[in-house]
């Protein structure tokens, strides 16, 4: 049957509630068959339905995490995007493409009321589960080209939605008007001053030309080349901006997530064309491919740079989140230029920073509650979290730096000047204290003060965002962590082909400034880093297999068991660490 040969639209109340699920259904209601797969999505349900806390920023449920599809559908972040928001919490919303409730949860939550549809009887009812203590959350079952809204909505969602159209909503026109009903059909639902959000990948996104697989065919460069073969399409920024106008949308707001909208940690405002503030230095990389391994063509780090300077960043945004409306007088645009979220966090140490104008400033809140200093303690480990407002600097991070060193002949060198001269600025913290092994401690110290975090301003070294401080923590530790982070797992990619051993390769770097480091001092630092993380993170990140090792493996561990395979992953995953 045709996904549209339905007489009629229905309205969402004419369904009728499904006693045992707590689903809505209609008789005429045409399904869509759409899945991560049975089995993926059954582990997903079983994790909410054995957990208590199902909330959106739950703690629990992340601790099921084990492999891309579990974290996408249970990890902390889907939310993000609407964090930098400013929307009304007496809203009524309707959710288009609720898949396993994720985002319906920060909705029931937030907003007064929340209607949330989905296509998959089996994703509706994972969805009924995840708010099944929310009386203001109803789930629908239906292709959305089957209903008819009213324009009751102050809301409307379509979050990793528009890109479908061709394949669900009506396969029979071309890919651009299938779109273009589906959006139609979403304005139908607005009051007049509502609002759609949108979020949805970049077709020409950065990270598709430096090598990542297109998220939703799986091929390099494949929207780039403008989708050879049927199936869910994206589209540019002036494409889809044309699009939505089309449609009817005259106000339209764009901001610019990294690494994409999915799990957004760095999201961009439309003001202005982004060059002056040092935009590049907000942004985390590599972009990693999740479940496929992926080449990189060249350095993310510095294309971003390339771009941001050249004003062009925003237009290679791999993923957009799209603000529109009907009506001319609402002001879409937000005030700030850019936000960063930190979410992989216990609750008390969740934030959103933010870089305002008149004046410059940075400004650091917390998501959950107050803002006064917490402290802390694991494992020898001291630390006070600190939130608030500073000066924003100029100048781009030193990190930066590192990136470039790796394309030289004598990057080993220019690591090592680079070193030095974070070295000697790390020196000016030495307190007059040394631990049990005769190494100098720090005075109170960010122990994020790492070259990720030093802008080079004015001939000096300027620390940037001052969050963990702690008392007396051993100088090498610091410079460890400086190296782990800011040299080895950002530039995985590169440094593959020039050492053999990342655990050698560090304390190699490290005896040029500490000369009695050693394997044993260096997993001491490997167990403290670890105290650390056990004492702000609410779990591990996903499994994410990128680059060449996995590629080797993909075809031989086809045939082994299941139990044989997760093995395997475990090994991979310490080898590259």
């Amino acid at each position: 049957m045709s996904k549209n040969n339905i007489n009629g639209k229905i309205s969402l109340s004419d369904f009728q509630l499904d006693a045992k699920s707590k689903v809505f259904y209609h008789e005429k209601s045409h399904m869509i068959d759409y899945s991560d797969g049975v089995k993926n999505e059954g582990y997903v349900l079983n994790a909410i339905k054995n957990s208590e806390d199902i909330s959106n920023h739950s703690s629990e449920l992340i601790k099921w995490v084990k492999d891309w599809p579990s974290y996408y559908h249970l990890g902390t972040g889907r939310s993000n995007i609407f964090n930098v928001l400013d929307l009304s919490e007496n809203s009524k919303v309707l959710e288009l493409g609720c898949g396993c409730g994720a985002i319906t949860r920060y909705l029931g939550e937030t907003f007064e009321k929340v209607d949330a549809v989905d296509g998959s009887p089996f994703r509706a009812r994972i969805t009924r589960e995840r708010c099944k203590d929310l009386n203001n959350v109803n789930v629908y079952c239906s292709n959305v080209s089957n209903i008819k809204f009213s324009a009751s909505y102050d809301i409307v969602t379509a979050i990793g939605v528009l890109e479908y159209a061709p394949v669900y909503y009506d396969e029979k026109i071309a890919p651009r008007d299938s779109c273009m009903c589906l959006l139609k059909q979403l304005k139908s639902a607005l009051k007049t001053s509502g609002l759609l959000i949108v979020g949805i990948e970049n077709k020409i996104g950065l990270k598709y030309w430096s090598g990542s697989p297109e998220d939703h065919t799986g091929k390099v460069f494949d929207s780039i080349q403008d989708y050879p073969d049927k199936g869910p399409i994206t589209f540019s920024k002036r494409e889809i901006e044309s699009l939505l106008k089309d449609a009817g949308f005259s106000n339209i707001s764009f901001l610019y997530c990294f690494p994409d909208y999915k799990f957004a940690s760095t999201i961009i405002s439309d003001r202005g064309d982004g060059r002056g503030y040092y935009l590049h230095n907000w942004i985390e990389i590599p972009f990693k491919s999740q479940s496929i391994s992926r080449n990189y063509n060249f350095h993310e780090g510095l294309a971003i740079k390339t771009l941001s300077e050249a004003g062009l960043l925003k237009e290679f945004a791999n993923s957009f989140l799209i603000i529109a409306s009907k009506d001319d007088s609402k002001t879409l645009s937000p005030e700030w230029i850019i936000r960063k979220i930190s979410v992989n966090r216990k609750d008390e140490f969740k934030c959103i920073t933010t870089l305002n104008t008149d004046p410059m400033r940075v400004e650091k809140k917390r998501m959950i509650g107050t803002d006064k200093d917490v402290i802390l303690e694991n494992n020898g480990i001291k630390i006070k979290h600190k939130v608030g407002t500073r000066k924003w600097e100029e100048g781009n991070l030193m990190i930066f730096n590192v990136y470039k060193s790796l394309f030289k002949d004598d990057w080993k060198k220019e690591i090592l000047d680079i070193l030095e001269l974070y070295y000697n600025k790390l020196t000016i913290n030495y307190s007059e204290m040394v631990d049990d092994e005769g190494y100098p401690f720090l005075k109170e110290t960010d122990i994020d003060y790492t070259i990720g975090n030093l802008i080079e301003s004015h001939d000096d070294l300027v620390f940037i965002d001052n969050e963990f401080d702690v008392d007396h923590i051993p100088a090498d530790y610091v410079f460890y962590r400086c190296i782990k982070f800011n040299i080895v797992e950002c530039n995985d990619y590169f440094l593959r082909k020039k050492i053999v051993n990342t655990d050698k390769f560090i304390i190699e770097l490290i005896k040029n400034f500490f000369p009695k480091y050693n394997k044993k001092r260096h997993k001491r630092n490997k167990h403290l880093e670890e105290s650390f993380q056990r004492l702000i993170d609410v779990g591990y990140p996903p499994i994410s297999f990128d680059g060449f090792s996995l590629s080797l493996m993909q075809k031989s561990v086809q045939i082994l068991p299941e139990n044989v395979k997760e093995y395997l992953k475990t090994i991979y995953l310490r080898l590259i660490e």
